[in-house]
């Protein structure tokens, strides 16, 4: 009673498992209550009933115990064990049962006597035991052969049952009056067990898993032992019910070794889908890697090299969205025979995934000769494929890296692979050898990056500024904002030195949307101070790819309060070429805004005047390589010449970079250029720095005394004196933004 008490307490106090242990503390009392009841009344008669109100007790805590055990069995959200385990545990189950059916009721049927009913009763604490034994071993073979504290001690508590039951029942059937202290012993252990696996905590960890040959060795072990049980019938009967397990049993090994013939071919079958590209039954990139590791250890033994070639095939999703999946998918079950057959099958060809392919060399011939047998790859796949009746032309990119020359190890040498591969698509080249100093993915980039993302967010950016003059009223009028990253030693990072980064990092629009949130922020100021300014910021092919830009950067200006022509957008030729359909709608929506677009870096794109015509710019910057060098040479003035007449019939402001004396800005105010932007100015500053000089050229207030004009006449004379100072100097930086 007091161990029924102790399981209902866990049963109410702990959530867990509670419907398993309340039914289990019901089985345990109402033992209890069968126990006191033979005590204290039912035994003590002249003729006690058999059976009798307490047999059905007792006999109601093996349902009770069933039940719970059932409730209790759990996988932890995982799927139901497989066919094979749920027979290991049959097996295990009915082999035990029919051992103890054998030798205990063989003995008990003979011995027993009385009414039908009496030796039923009799014979069902045992049975009853038996089972729940089976049942116990059932649920330990289903977990795997792995037992925690809880279910050790339950487990030990049932085992010590079926061992008191089949000793009382022994003890009856030969004649004993009483059962033995020892028995009476084994049943306070019992319920002593019981009480205590219902307070175990679980695991917090998994249990350790036993060995797969060592699960074999309990059903293998109680299948040998039903066997002998049935060739044992043969010369000597056993038991009805020791004969019907036994049988069990055998029937259960046979399922089991069906199982385990069938998992075996389905583990081949699975080895090989799992090695296998399902589409083109080419090595996957598992199996790829495997057999590269293998290549590099026989390198390490043997000496020589090995080297991987990283195909990706040019334009494959315009192929795809063309003509459909279907069409991509053959022609990809075209490509692995068709290298295979350049490659004379010598080497190893894998499909990585999507329309990547890799080739592995081994040995690896000299660098010369991999470069022809890239050449062969590549010449091979531009002969047509054949695909939906339409021959299609095939272009392909190869990078290539080499063991021990570029790799230490199959992770390094695939990446490496992959890098160049990337290298040759930028390069148009075909093919490319890994470089190292043109390995953008170095652990120091990374962790720029990494920093770069926390500066983003916690105010590490920066923007200095860079005028822009009228050549014409010589004053100043606009700026270009241009990003610095103050670093947390302190030191102010130019962006050549992270903006790549931050491009390959994919932070590129978070930096626009930074400089662009900074500079508009700074304009409004300086709108309000009473200086009218617009603000230059440059944008990525990131920026023009996303079709929300456009809105944010509406929405940047409302903020700010600030109308569309207090902002120009920079853009570049080369960044229009990399869609140009998507960009171009993102551009024309931009003009829609009201904002103005400036062609950066003109004459330095591939075909200049052919996008100028269909590029809805309002400005044009001459790239400084040809305004620096105008004066003394004669090929880049006629080109600065060139560009200016041009712009002027197309109605396009010029703005000229680079300038850095007095000569180059004479001679574009001869050419009737627009505005000039450079070092004759000023260099990149601070907003409080230009300010200064934004004061400078404020127009004076008028005074009474005409000291006004005299003042202003002499600071005209110090800027004259000083732009006359510097006619053929180098780089300076005037006090003021006044160009006179």
């Amino acid at each position: 009673m007091l161990a029924g008490t102790i399981v209902g307490l866990r049963a109410h106090r702990i959530r867990a498992k509670r419907a398993a242990w309340t039914i289990f503390a019901i089985g345990i009392l109402l033992y209890g209550v069968a126990t006191i009841l033979w005590s204290a009344w039912l035994g003590r008669l002249p003729a006690p009933p058999r059976p009798s109100l307490s047999d059905a007790l007792w006999l109601a805590f093996y349902p009770c115990s069933y039940a719970a055990i059932v409730g209790l069995t759990s996988f932890r959200g995982q799927r139901r064990p497989p066919a094979g385990v749920w027979l290991d545990g049959i097996v295990a189950g009915s082999g035990l049962a029919a051992l103890g059916a054998a030798v205990v009721l063989s003995p008990a049927l003979t011995t027993t006597s009385g009414s039908g009913r009496a030796v039923a009763t009799e014979l069902a604490y045992p049975i009853g035991d038996l089972l729940l034994a089976g049942l116990v071993l059932g649920v330990v073979a289903v977990r795997g052969w792995r037992l925690d504290r809880g279910w050790a001690t339950l487990g030990f508590g049932f085992l010590l049952m079926a061992i008191a039951d089949c000793l009382y029942t022994l003890q009856v059937s030969g004649g004993a009056n009483e059962v033995s202290a020892f028995t009476n012993i084994l049943y306070v252990v019992v319920f002593g067990a019981f009480a205590l696996s219902s307070w175990q905590s679980p695991p917090t960890r998994p249990e350790p898993k036993v060995a797969s040959w060592s699960v074999l060795l309990v059903p293998t072990g109680f299948t040998i032992a039903a066997l002998g049980l049935l060739i044992y019938d043969r010369d000597h009967r056993i038991n009805a019910l020791a004969f019907s397990l036994a049988t069990l049993t055998l029937v259960a090994a046979i399922g089991r070794m069906v199982c385990a013939f069938r998992d075996a071919r389905g583990l081949f079958e699975a080895r090989r889908l799992a090695a296998t590209d399902d589409l083109t039954s080419l090595p996957n990139r598992r199996q790829f890697m495997g057999l590269t590791e293998k290549a590099i250890a026989g390198t390490e033994i043997a000496g020589g090299a090995l080297a991987v070639l990283m195909l990706d095939l040019d334009n494959f999703k315009e192929l795809n969205d063309t003509l459909g999946h279907h069409a991509g998918d053959a022609l990809l079950r075209m490509i692995g025979p068709r290298l295979e057959h350049a490659l004379r099958h010598t080497h190893v060809v894998a499909r990585l995934g999507g329309d990547e392919f890799a080739i592995l060399l081994y040995p690896a011939p000299a660098e010369s000769d991999v470069a022809l047998i890239a050449e062969r790859v590549l010449h091979a796949l531009r002969e047509p494929f054949q695909v939906h009746g339409l021959a299609l032309r095939v272009t392909g990119s190869l990078g290539i890296a080499s063991y021990p020359a570029h790799a230490r190890d199959a992770d390094e040498l695939m990446r490496h692979a992959d890098i160049a591969m990337y290298q040759a698509k930028a390069s148009r080249n075909g093919y490319d050898f890994y470089a190292r100093d043109r390995d953008t993915n170095s652990r120091e980039r990374l962790a720029l990056a990494a920093e770069l993302a926390s500066a983003l967010e916690h105010g590490g950016i920066e923007v200095h500024f860079q005028p822009k003059g009228d050549i014409r009223s010589r004053r100043i009028v606009g700026v270009e904002a241009l990003v610095r990253w103050r670093r947390a030693d302190g030191r102010l990072m130019p962006p050549a030195e992270f903006v790549p980064a931050a491009e390959h990092a994919g932070l590129a629009r978070a930096l626009t949307g930074k400089v662009l949130e900074l500079a508009l922020a700074q304009i409004r100021a300086w709108r309000d101070a009473g200086y009218e300014l617009h603000v230059a910021v440059n944008t990525t092919v990131a920026d023009l790819l996303d079709g929300a830009f456009p809105e944010q950067v509406a929405a940047e200006l409302a903020r700010h309060g600030l109308a569309a022509n207090a902002l120009i957008l920079e853009i570049t030729e080369t960044s229009v070429l990399a869609d140009p359909d998507r960009i171009g709608a993102s551009l024309d929506r931009l003009v829609e805004l009201g904002i103005e677009l400036s062609l950066d870096d003109f004459g330095t794109g591939y075909s200049s005047l052919a996008h100028l015509k269909s590029m809805p710019v309002s400005e044009i910057k001459i790239d400084r390589a040809f305004v620096a060098r105008m004066c003394s040479d004669a090929t880049d003035s006629a080109i600065v010449y060139a560009m200016i007449q041009l712009a002027r019939k197309l109605r396009i402001r010029v703005v000229a970079e680079g300038v850095e004396d007095r000569r180059t800005w004479e001679e574009l105010q001869a050419l009737h250029c627009d505005l000039i932007q450079g070092y004759l100015l000023s260099r990149p500053m601070p907003a409080p720095d230009l300010e200064r000089q934004l004061e400078a050229q404020r127009e004076p207030r008028p005074a009474a005394d005409g000291a006004g004009d005299g003042q202003a006449h002499r600071r005209a004379q110090l800027n004259s004196e000083q732009l006359n100072s510097q006619r053929g100097a180098g780089p300076v930086t005037p006090v003021t933004g006044d160009l006179a």
